[in-house]
């Protein structure tokens, strides 16, 4: 049966301290940090958080940092690769196993269909770099938009062309998820974000919108998928209640795999 986590991003304006307990009490697994949320932190502020979760009984499953690895932006190259080795030591102070890798972040990232040979090069140099800094934690690459990561070739050429084997991936269905897609993906899939796609293009909550959920929970059933999975509501205006129902669709669908 696989982990069932819940993304902090969802409740920005609220301190960890705050979200750890109420996730804990509504029967989640484990918890993805927003990478903002532990911004500022000292040693023993972290460590202080890794004692209250353990003491919640909920696993810091997932650190989601931000990285800008493919275009030539010397500035925010060398600023990926100093949130890289902090959130390193992060994951080591909160016995967070996973760290979730985008390759390009924002609305004007390079997806594969735009890249050039030098985005490519710089991506995986930069990749190269960061899984080297702790092999023993997994680097999970999200696939998404804007992106070199924007389709299952592309992700597999560069899960190939790194070679690391601690860079993994967050498989993250939108609405060109296919079954297909996730299949080709699986052997190095250890994540997956949920959230849906709403009727006008935009996000939708798990029991609302277009992506084949149902289909997608069957095939992780069939395949045993043990591993974790993420809520990840990251628009504004989500309540606890949502958080709630969120896990209460999980519940449902995790079933599946007992029956």
């Amino acid at each position: 049966m696989f982990k069932k986590c819940f993304c902090s991003i969802a409740f920005r304006g609220e301190p960890l301290e705050a979200i750890i307990p109420k996730l804990a009490a509504i029967g989640y697994d484990g918890i993805e940090v927003w990478g903002n949320h532990l911004g500022g932190r000292s040693d023993a502020d972290v460590l202080a958080l890794r004692k209250l979760a353990t003491e919640n009984r909920l696993d810091i499953e997932v650190l989601s940092p931000y990285f800008w690895l493919t275009r030539d932006l010397p500035e925010l190259e060398a600023q990926s690769l100093a949130t890289a080795a902090r959130f390193v030591h992060l994951a080591t102070l909160l016995g967070a196993p996973k760290i979730r890798t985008f390759v390009d972040a924002g609305p004007d990232g390079i997806g594969s269909a735009a890249a050039t040979p030098a985005h490519w090069n710089r991506a995986v140099g930069h990749l190269k770099t960061i899984t080297a800094m702790a092999p023993g934690i997994l680097f999970a690459m999200e696939t998404h938009a804007h992106t070199l990561a924007d389709t299952p070739a592309s992700t597999l050429r560069l899960l190939d062309r790194v070679g690391a084997p601690n860079l993994k991936v967050l498989y993250q269905p939108e609405a060109s998820h296919t079954i297909e897609n996730y299949r080709r993906l699986r052997p190095h899939v250890v994540h997956l974000h949920l959230q849906n796609t709403g009727a006008n293009g935009g996000p939708g909550y798990l029991e609302e919108g277009l992506v084949d959920f149902p289909g997608l929970f069957r095939e992780l059933a069939a395949d045993g998928y043990a591993a974790s999975l993420s809520v990840e509501y990251c628009w504004p205006g989500v309540t606890w209640t949502r958080a709630q129902s969120a896990y209460a669709y999980l519940m449902a669908k995790s079933a599946m795999g007992a029956a």
